[in-house]
């Protein structure tokens, strides 16, 4: 192939930040990696911990109130979509290639969530595929700089052959979005209360041969595989750590009424919920076990690839914003 097409969109009039530009003409060392010297605060004590302290529970108390008011002033719920799975895909493969930790991914899903639900218009499949891949780019790159200890530059995130964006465009994004959640980054996850409520059932718990480090390290993996399905905005955070828990430690409903019931901030309203929410990962778990692989069409012998709905070769675009005129696939596209 040549060279790449290069489509001169003006970003700015699809990317609606407010936010002054004056921090974005610095240059960009953007071939460097930031390295934080600063210790990175644990959000629970260790998982080698087999109590918890008055403390431990207040803080864990006082999580849970915060969630509840925001929970009663503003309901979460919202639908997956296209979109938000094609998203999801690319910050997970970005993750293990990164090496970040689990709960940065899944911060980085749910600044998508949050955004997705307070500011992203509805998207046609083929006209704005640049756009959730840009708004990918940017809620994990937000996401390491508010988790990883090394952060990436920009220029390091991968890119693909149908699309590339510059530094300033990704930071650009960034902006958004931080205006778009009002600057409040520093979100309560399930990563807050796992280990709290793993140091509940661990040192009764009937299955013994289950480590609180195997739980721990199954309860991450298994959230993460549910974001495609659980959106940050569907449940309350220690619901899903709850429910996570309970699945990844193999507890039945009666123990876990057992081990969490004397939770002094627990109602039996949370028995219902964490056990809907646990039944929901089950059948989520049940449905992928049965799935078959993606049948592949065979001629002639030979295996063909699924077929493209594109009907030939994709153009790469190179997303830059210096230009003032917009190409009529630009047009085409709806705002954020």
């Amino acid at each position: 192939m040549g060279e790449p097409i290069r489509d001169n969109l003006a970003l700015s009039n699809f990317l609606l930040c407010h936010e002054s530009e004056s921090s974005l003409n610095e240059d960009d060392d953007d071939n460097e990696t930031i390295e934080r010297s600063e210790p990175k605060n644990p959000h629970f004590a260790s998982s080698s911990s087999t109590t918890t302290t008055i403390d431990d529970e207040n803080y864990v108390a006082e999580l849970v109130l915060k969630e509840n008011q925001r929970f009663e002033t503003e309901p979460m719920k919202t639908t997956s979509s296209f979109h938000r799975l094609i998203a999801i895909d690319w910050i997970l493969t970005t993750r293990t290639r990164f090496g970040f930790q689990h709960q940065t991914a899944y911060i980085a899903i749910s600044y998508l969530d949050l955004f997705l639900k307070r500011r992203f218009i509805g998207l046609q499949r083929d006209e704005s595929s640049w756009a959730i891949r840009l708004l990918s780019v940017a809620c994990l790159s937000l996401a390491a700089k508010m988790e990883e200890r090394i952060v990436p530059g920009l220029s390091q995130y991968p890119q693909d052959h149908d699309f590339v964006f510059k530094p300033h465009v990704i930071l650009k994004t960034e902006l958004m979005i931080l205006s778009t959640l009002d600057w409040k980054m520093n979100l309560i996850t399930p990563f807050h209360y796992f280990n709290y409520f793993i140091a509940k059932i661990s040192p009764f718990h009937t299955n013994q041969s289950l480590s609180k480090d195997l739980v721990l390290l199954r309860s991450s993996e298994s959230l993460l595989a549910f974001t495609k399905e659980i959106s940050f905005t569907d449940y309350r955070q220690f619901v899903v750590a709850a429910a996570t828990v309970m699945l990844a430690s193999s507890l039945t409903r009666e123990e876990m009424v057992n081990k969490f019931g004397s939770i002094s901030w627990w109602t039996s309203n949370d028995n219902e919920n964490v056990y809907l929410c646990y039944q929901r990962m089950q059948e989520i778990e049940e449905r992928k076990h049965m799935t078959p692989p993606p049948q592949v069409a065979v001629s002639g012998g030979d295996i063909q690839p699924p077929a493209s709905g594109s009907g030939g070769a994709k153009r790469r675009l190179c997303f830059d914003d210096d230009s003032s005129d917009q190409t009529s696939a630009a047009k085409r596209m709806r705002r954020l």
